[in-house]
């Protein structure tokens, strides 16, 4: 498990597998704030911080996401190979968000104003710092947990619009874009580029070089 989301992590930040880093002022940024991703299950977790209290880890170990062994959803070969979901896709991504989003906070921040939460305020039918009652009729994304708030939706807003762009939503792969249809419901590359320009040319047409192709845990790179 442990292996797989590193491998995943490495696909996120060097997609070609060339053996350098896609932008290395992303990795830069997350290993200067020393971001990591834990694979482990609640008890470690729990075990974690209550060792980590009133220590250097307490404020310097940067966490956005973790990784549960216990009861995420694994796709151990990748999604093609075993036609289910991994939420490593998901999780591992919001990590290397935070890397995007402090290198290039004017077009990937996730507070407002950034060419990101531009999108997002458009795909949401409106600028909601809370999470409305209910999502105008014309929106394509819509986000109901109460607890996330502004910054948390852009962070899930940039997932479900990366996995789009890259094929991870394609039906033909797995069922996670009909499971997620009363959240997002854009499915491949093609229908972002028709339903959500902003993002879509974000995502592709700034010159950035994002992630391309889905990450499956099988790192070639040097």
């Amino acid at each position: 498990y442990v292996i797989h989301t590193a491998n995943v992590l490495a696909q996120y930040i060097d997609n070609d597998e060339d053996g350098i880093p896609d932008d290395a002022d992303v990795l830069k940024h997350l290993v200067e704030n020393n971001y990591v991703v834990p694979v482990w299950a609640t008890p470690d977790r729990e075990g974690f911080w209550e060792k980590a209290r009133g220590t250097y880890c307490e404020d310097n170990v940067s966490m956005r996401a973790s990784m549960y062994y216990d009861h995420d959803e694994w796709a151990l070969g990748g999604i093609k190979k075993k036609g289910t979901w991994d939420v490593n896709l998901e999780e591992v991504w919001h990590v290397v968000t935070a890397g995007w989003s402090g290198t290039y906070p004017e077009a990937f921040g996730i507070d407002n104003p950034s060419l990101l939460t531009d999108a997002m305020d458009v795909a949401r039918g409106g600028n909601f710092e809370d999470v409305p009652l209910k999502y105008p009729s014309e929106a394509w994304y819509k986000y109901y947990d109460k607890s996330c708030v502004y910054q948390c939706q852009a962070s899930e807003y940039i997932y479900w619009a990366l996995m789009a762009n890259i094929g991870a939503l394609d039906p033909k792969l797995t069922n996670k874009c009909d499971d997620s249809a009363h959240e997002w419901n854009i499915c491949t590359a093609t229908e972002l580029r028709k339903k959500d320009r902003l993002i879509s040319q974000l995502l592709n047409g700034k010159g950035f070089r994002l992630p391309t192709r889905i990450p499956d845990g099988s790192y070639q790179g040097s």
